[in-house]
């Protein structure tokens, strides 16, 4: 019961993250040709981290699932 309770929640975090990196994406694709580079590294570095906090969970949860 606990591994399919944990499937779910990291299913459900793992849209969450997708849907956040798709807007981020989005939003500095936005601003591609505007002169602000602030904006641009901001949205570049809030996707590198959202992936990399996927991967940390997902990771996680196979340790869970294949050692416990």
């Amino acid at each position: 019961m606990f591994n399919i309770i944990m499937l779910v929640v990291f299913s459900l975090v793992t849209l969450f993250y997708a849907f956040y990196v798709a807007s981020q994406i989005r939003f500095a694709a936005s601003f591609e040709g505007a002169a602000d580079n602030k904006v641009i590294t901001r949205s570049i570095v809030v996707v590198v981290i959202s992936i990399l906090a996927l991967a940390i969970l997902w990771f996680q949860a196979a340790f869970v699932y294949f050692y416990h």
